[in-house]
């Protein structure tokens, strides 16, 4: 899976779950599509998880006020 933003692989989620939601999608192709969707959904927690360490981390340094 390349390196894409937070908001397209969440677009990609998305647009997956709706496939599956349809239901008309033969076995073997929801299982893979369950398979990318998880990876996906993994990818985005790691982002979204970064993200709030980085919000974390730039709230609690030191102000220096001149």
């Amino acid at each position: 899976m390349s390196e894409t933003t937070f908001e397209s692989q969440l677009e990609q989620l998305e647009a997956l779950v709706t496939r599956l939601e349809q239901g008309d999608v033969p076995l073997a192709e929801a299982l893979a599509a369950f398979e990318q969707g998880m990876q996906l959904s993994k990818a985005c927690t790691d982002m979204l998880n970064a993200a709030e360490q980085r919000v974390t981390e730039l709230t609690q340094e030191p102000s220096t006020s001149d």
